[in-house]
């Protein structure tokens, strides 16, 4: 019997290893359809019941998910492709008006020496080019995006229609009293919510301070700008500084001093510490996690998983405390 469990539990692990490595070079498309299937799911559980009363349970269930799936895409995927189409013809705008003359680069000529216009029409013309080319495989690798999208779709719609019988499932064949059973998926609801409403609570916190400066100075298109630093306050290491700090490098290119640098200041000294410190201190709280850890997850589950790791990092070290938890206080 024992040679029995053990040949079971190897041929277990063997299929678990296996399977990690079917799902590696697509894990950051599946994390992110479990995390938008998170957040769609109380809407699916408020929607399905009221189709399936008239196209019955199985239909309604499924074309709610297809519904909640199209509303996703409207949402979040278009403006991402029409914000990139944006941004390069911005870029293309730049620099056209930089080497028309149009916009005066006198204090930065002065600074540089002649010629910098040629130079930062090249520039913005080379930044559009890039952004255009290296967009498809922000999400690891061009070639890998259509069979990454498609793997999204089917997992995102799975887990919308049945994401209830996963969790049913995994009850079942984890062998731990429900009491224990409880307290774990309550942690792991905890984490992953306390997670995703503090990236895009800091995201748009930025995004606004920032728009808001932008607004005082007298910039066009404030609106585009601050959806577009939302997107980049979602990034470690990027953030809204990528909007900011041009536009005050802008602003004293055109010889507007006091404007750029109170800018700088502003940026650095508010927009910044917002993302330093809230993020933190809000995780944290949300989370119950240790800023440290909490910077931690960000940051490593953004060098072990790709993007999705920014989400998930948090996640995998808060529920780890917790599992540790359990595990001293039952089976010690």
């Amino acid at each position: 019997m024992d040679s029995e469990r053990a040949f079971v539990a190897a041929l277990v692990g063997l299929a678990l290893a296996v399977s990690a490595l079917v799902v590696r070079p697509f894990f950051t498309f599946v994390a992110l359809a479990a995390f938008l299937a998170y957040a769609l799911f109380p809407l699916q559980r408020w929607l399905a019941p009221r189709l399936e009363s008239r196209l019955g349970p199985r239909l309604g269930r499924r074309v709610s998910a297809l519904v909640l799936m199209v509303v996703a895409a409207v949402l979040f995927v278009l403006p991402f492709v029409l914000l990139v189409q944006v941004v390069v013809r911005q870029a293309l705008a730049v620099a056209e008006a930089v080497q028309s003359g149009a916009v005066d680069l006198g204090v930065l000529r002065d600074l540089v020496g002649p010629g910098v216009e040629r130079t930062l029409a090249e520039f913005a013309r080379a930044a559009a080019g890039r952004i255009a080319e290296e967009t498809p495989g922000l999400l690891g690798g061009a070639s890998n995006v259509a069979v990454g999208v498609t793997v999204f779709g089917f997992a995102l719609y799975s887990l919308l229609v049945g994401g209830e019988s996963v969790v049913a499932w995994l009850r079942e064949v984890t062998p731990l009293p429900r009491r224990v059973e409880d307290e774990l998926l309550a942690e792991l609801d905890r984490l992953t919510y306390a997670v995703l409403v503090t990236q895009g609570l800091i995201a748009v916190v930025q995004a606004v301070l920032t728009g808001a400066a932008l607004l005082v100075l007298g910039f066009s298109n404030v609106l585009f700008w601050t959806v577009l630093a939302v997107v980049f306050g979602l990034l470690p290491f990027v953030g809204s500084m990528f909007i900011w700090l041009p536009a005050a490098v802008f602003l004293l290119a055109t010889g507007d001093l006091l404007g750029g640098a109170a800018l700088l200041v502003y940026g650095f000294g508010l927009v910044n510490l917002t993302d330093n410190y809230l993020r933190p201190v809000v995780g944290g709280r949300s989370a119950n996690l240790d800023p440290t850890v909490l910077v931690v997850g960000i940051f490593g589950g953004l060098a072990a998983f790709g993007f999705a790791g920014i989400f998930v990092g948090p996640i995998v070290l808060g529920f780890t405390r917790s599992l540790v938890d359990v595990a001293a206080r039952e089976y010690a």
